[in-house]
């Protein structure tokens, strides 16, 4: 009974701490504003947007120096370009960056990277290429500055991050000089800039996995987690006025303050955390005329953007390759059951029949970020046992074993389709 009633009591200082923050991050992002708006924002912040799904495209303006090193950021490349979707109503987030050397055909009749059309027509025409290219509808903008990354992340006194590799790059004239080790590691400001610019290592440095346009995004993403989870700290939540000031002062944004304020009051707190989804756009980089591009698997690119953008469930389904392989002891249960996950826009990769007989039908998917589509097939086809393993030796995003349990049901509803 005793430690029932700690329980109890954990569980109100746990809702009370979340309140609490998210009371001093709304009331740090309104400005001041007066009681009566700060009510009217948390009883209804879906009301300051015509529709319960609000897309942002998010910039980072990249930068060059002066002969003089002095830096500057006028008709600079953009150095980050992220699409976020926030689903107001159930308080999810999905964040897909874009490589910056992405191939577009920009609506300035301009054909070449993606980050050349902020350059040349600022956030609005690349607000309207990525709008063409993907049928989407970007309803705001964020455009961090050149000095964003560094001064948030000093704000929120460092954050927390992981390599894969060491990360190794001197350049005096962009002034950039990344020394960051293998593993977990707390960075401050100048060592985020180093982890979410890195590119590729010196020509006398050791190759690092971390190269390329792909990882990079990946960090940025990671950076992203780690600055909100840095939000959520204790140490910080006296500080959230600051914290929030300065990051106010590092973007140029057409949101008004109401809106943001709606948008701390709905996606704020951990809960708007572990909701965020994270991708890259799939694709492959390639050298035309000597300069690098990377050209989008546009199939895929799209159905991702439907699927995390635009809401639709069904088009994260075209992204995942089965494969199905027959374990029971009955013939044609591999196509029957490929059959049906056809049917919801699955793709298949192969069918065949398992080295083994079992029992127990079983769904084995190899990456996190499917987890949602595998529990999908298992409810559609009522498979009993899901499990995670990166390392299953069968080709395929997942793979299914359909057992002597599922084997004739699986045939009979394949034949009443």
């Amino acid at each position: 009974m005793r430690f029932g009633r700690i329980l109890v009591a954990l569980t109100l200082l746990a809702g009370l701490a979340g309140a609490a923050w998210a009371y001093r991050l709304l009331h740090a992002v309104s400005g001041g504003a007066p009681p009566a708006e700060l009510i009217r924002v948390v009883r209804d912040p879906e009301g300051f947007f015509p529709r319960n799904r609000v897309n942002l495209l998010i910039v980072g303006k990249d930068y060059n120096y002066t002969r003089q090193g002095i830096a500057y950021s006028k008709n600079a490349r953009s150095d980050t370009i992220m699409l976020l979707s926030l689903d107001l109503q159930n308080g999810s987030a999905a964040a897909i960056s874009v490589p910056r050397d992405t191939y577009v055909q920009a609506p300035d009749g301009v054909s070449g990277k993606i980050n050349g059309t902020f350059a040349r027509g600022g956030v609005e025409l690349l607000k309207q290429t990525l709008e063409r290219t993907f049928d989407i509808k970007i309803d705001h903008y964020v455009v961090l500055k050149d000095t964003a990354v560094k001064h948030i992340v000093d704000a929120l006194g460092g954050v927390w991050v992981e390599t894969i590799d060491a990360m190794r790059y001197d350049d005096s004239w962009g002034h950039l000089h990344i020394d960051l080790p293998k593993g977990r590691q707390f960075i401050n400001g100048e060592q985020a800039v180093g982890f979410v610019r890195f590119r590729k290592s010196n020509e006398d440095a050791p190759p690092s996995k971390e190269e390329g346009d792909i990882r990079r995004t990946e960090r940025q993403q990671q950076l992203l987690r780690a600055m909100a989870e840095q939000a959520l700290q204790p140490n910080n939540l006296l500080r959230l006025d600051q914290i929030v000031n300065v990051a106010l002062g590092e973007i140029e944004t057409d949101l008004s303050r109401p809106q943001m304020m709606a948008i701390a009051a709905r996606m704020g707190g951990r809960q708007g955390l572990s909701n965020l989804r994270t991708a890259t756009l799939p694709g492959a980089g390639g050298t035309y005329g000597g300069v690098y591009l990377y050209y989008l698997d546009r199939e895929k690119a799209q159905a991702l953007v439907d699927w995390l953008i635009k809401g639709d469930p069904t088009a994260g389904n075209r992204l995942v390759e089965v494969s199905v392989l027959n374990a029971s002891s009955r013939g044609g249960v591999a196509r029957a059951a490929a059959g049906l996950l056809r049917q919801q826009g699955f793709s298949i990769q192969r069918t065949d029949t398992a080295r083994e007989r079992q029992e127990t039908s079983t769904l084995i998917y190899k990456q996190a970020a499917l987890e949602p589509q595998a529990r999908a097939i298992q409810q559609l086809l009522h498979i009993p046992k899901l499990e995670k393993n990166p390392d299953y030796p069968v080709g395929g995003d997942v793979v299914l074993l359909v057992g002597n349990d599922l084997g004739t049901a699986m045939l009979e509803r394949w034949a009443n389709q």
